[in-house]
Parts: C-alpha cells; structure tokens; sequence
C-alpha cells in the first residue's frame, strides 16, 4: 500500500490566526467621529488606524455649524443653563442635537469650564442617558447606543457609557470574527459568511481589518479543503485495497473448490459480506455461479446428484443463465432417476396390486424339504415385474423356478419419483415350507 504523508498545516495555520485576531480587534476597531459642537480639533480621517481605534472620538463640527458658532453672540450662561433644565425635564437629554439638555450645558461649559452646578447636573444627566444606552447595548441596537455614545463623546470623551459603548462593540466583534472562524475551521463556510458579515455590520468597524479577516478564513478554508482531499485520497486508497483482497479471496476460494463450505471462509460466504462494491460483486458473483454449474455438472456426470444439487441450487439463488439451471436440472433429475431406478427397493416399499403364491416342487414336497428363494425384478412403468432372477436361494436351485415364475405374475402400482414415473429395480424374499 503505498503511503500518503499527512503535510497538513492547520495547527500553525491557526495559531497564526488566533494572533491575528487578539492583536486586530484590539487595534483596529473603529467608532468613526460625529460633529461636534467645539471650536474645531484636529481631524483623525488622516491619523494612523491604530490611533483612530482606540476610541470613540471626537471631530470637529461640520464647516456650516462652526462658521454659524463664530457668527453667534457669546453665551448666556443663565439662558443657556435654563434651556438645559427645562429640556432635562422634558427628558430632551441628547436628540433633537441643538435642542437637547446635552446641547446647552455644552454652551454653559464651554463658556465656563469650571461651573460646578452645569458639570454636576450634566454627570446626573448622564447618568440617565447611561442607562439608556445599556438597554440598547442589551437588546443589541448597536446604531442607537453608539450614535448617543459618539454625541455624548463631545463632551465628555472619557465618560464610561462612551467606554462602555466601544467595549461592547468591540467585544461583541471579537466574539463574531471568533465564531466566523470556528465555523470556517469545521466547515460550514455559508454560516461563517453570515456571521463575519454581521460583525462587519456593526457601526464604523474598520474594513482593512475584516479583509485581513477573509484572508485568514480563506487561508483556512484551503488548509481544510486539502485536509479533506488527503483524507479522501487515504481512504480511497484504503477501499481499494480492501476490495482488491475481497475479490481475491473470493477467487481463491473457488479456486480451492471451497464454493459453499466451510462456513465463513466459502466463495458463496465471502460474496455476501456487506460492502458497497456492486460493481465487483455483480462480476464476482457470475465467477462464483459458472464454478457452481461448473462443480455440479462434474458431480452429475460422476453420478454424484446428491452432491450435485446444493451447489446447484445455491447457483439459482444468486442467478444467472436460466437456459444454463434448465439444462443442469434436467441432468440432474435424470441422475437422480437412475440412482435411484438402480436402488434395490425392498418389496414392501411397494404397493403390490396383483399377487400369485409360488408353486411347492413336488420333489421337494415328497422329500419334505424347505427352503427360501431371493428374487431381484424390475417394476416398470405398468406396474409389471420384469428381469426377474435370483439372487441367492437354500437349497440352492429346488425353488428357483417356483420363485421366478411366482413374482412374474405380481403387479404394483407405478412407482413416482421426483414428478416422474419411473422403472423400480426392487427385491423379495420367497419362503418355501411345508405345514
């Protein structure tokens, strides 16, 4: 058997890939920047990816809104921290944007930073919009949380529900791109599809990263789809063998003439062992029915039909010429016939019809002796006896003549064997004595 070296490289190839993925999600997930409401910063569009994953951020505003900030007179902190509670009150706390509590405690701080009741009533504020975006977090409404999580960013970047928002998405990506792998790794590449294309559903993650994401599943997928072919290769070659070295016992045995015994090691045994070669076993089976026919004509013509008739009904069952089973069947009723035609039947095998006693000698009678006479005859299609003869008698000769003419005159029914009337080679013993 020749043999097929394993060269499969999954082990490193997934190690690979599990570094791949500790090191990517941490680095490059990203939560891309909403307008703020500030004097601009710096735009991240332009910084290094791994600077832009690291947290929810915050751009500068859109060119309109900064410009119509320029234009605006300068804050009323009383006004604005008025509109702040009233809109609190209202639970306006973050949408619509420019209206909203968010928006005017915004203005207060950026035109005092320092105003403690403005930072102490916007933390109780956020405290509730919290809440709110754990519910969307925990009903999984990713869009919803972070959209808050990005206004909210504004103005406090470092606030926990902005953390606790790109904790959960990043780690609910972590989860997915895991989950993508394993289904690659066991071969369901539709669900690993669907699931890698769920994380990349998530707000702003970061594209580069899931391309290096299908390349590592695809690299999978190649390992795997070798895996599988050197597998199938292996056990192709496997079956071949095994069926190779059925098929040659098989023919061993028929060669040794072991066509239907012993038990367990027979051709017609072998043949029946449960496989999946049908082509094989059609071939094998017309070998082993042409021996059987073979082995029975050769028992028929030796006059063997005892022999002769398993072998050949075990050829019928697995089938075959039906011309060929006629013919052989035909052979092997007739030698059956004449077996048993040349049986010396005892007489009381038979059913007598017509009887006649013998004759006594007379010579016999006057020197009073007694005597017995065995008589071999045929019974013939008719019912009559023919080929009448002696076969042994005491005293040797005195009844042979009484004996044979006696049992000319016998009839018995025909005698039927195997669906035929048939000639009966039978036997009698004539007893000759004086009362």
């Amino acid at each position: 058997m020749t043999e097929v070296k394993d060269n499969s490289s999954l082990p490193l190839l997934l190690s690979i890939t599990g570094a791949v993925v500790v090191v990517a999600i941490g680095g490059w997930f990203l939560l891309n920047q909403e307008p703020a409401d500030t004097t601009p910063t710096a735009a991240v569009e332009n910084a290094p990816v791994a600077e832009q994953a690291t947290s929810i951020d915050v751009a500068s505003e859109p060119a309109a809104e900064t410009q119509a900030a320029a234009d605006a007179p300068a804050a009323d902190v009383d006004s604005d921290m008025r509109k702040a509670r009233l809109a609190a009150d209202a639970e306006i706390f973050i949408f619509p944007a420019t209206q909203s509590a968010l928006y005017y405690y915004g203005r207060v701080l950026r035109a005092e930073p320092g105003h403690a009741v403005a930072n102490a009533e916007l933390d109780a504020m956020l405290a509730q919009v919290a809440s709110t975006v754990t519910q969307h977090l925990e009903a999984q409404q990713y869009d919803n949380a972070y959209e808050i999580a990005t206004i909210v960013a504004r103005l406090r970047p470092e606030h926990s529900l902005v953390l606790e928002t790109q904790r959960t998405l990043d780690g609910y990506t972590e989860r997915m791109v895991a989950e993508a792998i394993q289904h690659a790794q066991d071969g369901d590449d539709q669900q690993a599809r669907e699931v890698l294309a769920t994380a990349e559903a998530l707000p702003e993650r970061n594209p580069k990263y899931f391309t290096a994401v299908r390349g590592s599943i695809t690299d999978i997928q190649d390992v795997r789809m070798a895996a599988e072919k050197d597998r199938a290769d292996r056990a192709l070659l496997a079956d071949n063998d095994a069926r190779s070295a059925w098929a040659t016992s098989i023919r061993n045995a028929v060669a040794e003439g072991n066509l239907i015994a012993p038990a367990g090691a027979s051709a017609l045994d072998l043949l029946a062992e449960r496989n999946a070669w049908s082509a094989e076993r059609t071939q094998l089976t017309s070998e082993v029915v042409a021996a059987l026919i073979d082995a029975a004509e050769t028992l028929i013509e030796a006059k063997k039909p005892t022999d002769a008739e398993p072998l050949l009904n075990t050829a019928i069952e697995l089938g075959g010429d039906a011309d060929r089973f006629d013919a052989v069947s035909a052979a092997l009723d007739d030698a059956f016939i004449e077996l048993e035609s040349n049986r010396l039947a005892s007489v009381s095998e038979l059913v007598r019809v017509k009887s006649a006693s013998p004759k006594y000698p007379r010579r016999a009678r006057e020197r009073d002796i007694s005597g017995w006479v065995d008589v071999y005859f045929t019974v013939s299609a008719t019912g009559e006896t023919s080929n009448v003869s002696v076969h042994r008698s005491d005293p040797k000769s005195v009844f042979d003549r009484a004996a044979v003419e006696a049992v000319k005159k016998w009839a018995f029914q025909p005698v039927e064997y195997r669906g035929q009337i048939i000639a009966q080679r039978a036997g009698a013993r004539l007893v000759f004595q004086l009362e």
